[in-house]
């Protein structure tokens, strides 16, 4: 996987956004550009990370 997960994370929900999708599909969204840069992770695994990183990603200001 190249780039931080946060960064990764970060772009995918920056780009869904752009899109109009509500936070639901946001995380959604990250979740599926996790599994595509990473085959090993599992989906479960890429739910974990995004729930995890979602509020740091979401909300800077408030970590």
């Amino acid at each position: 996987m190249n780039g931080s997960l946060i960064e990764i994370i970060g772009k995918a929900i920056a780009a869904a956004r752009q899109l109009g999708l509500d936070c639901t599909e946001e995380r959604d969204a990250a979740r599926a550009v996790l599994l595509a840069s990473d085959l090993s992770l599992s989906p479960g695994v890429a739910r974990v990370l995004v729930d995890q990183l979602y509020p740091l990603v979401n909300c800077p200001q408030a970590a």
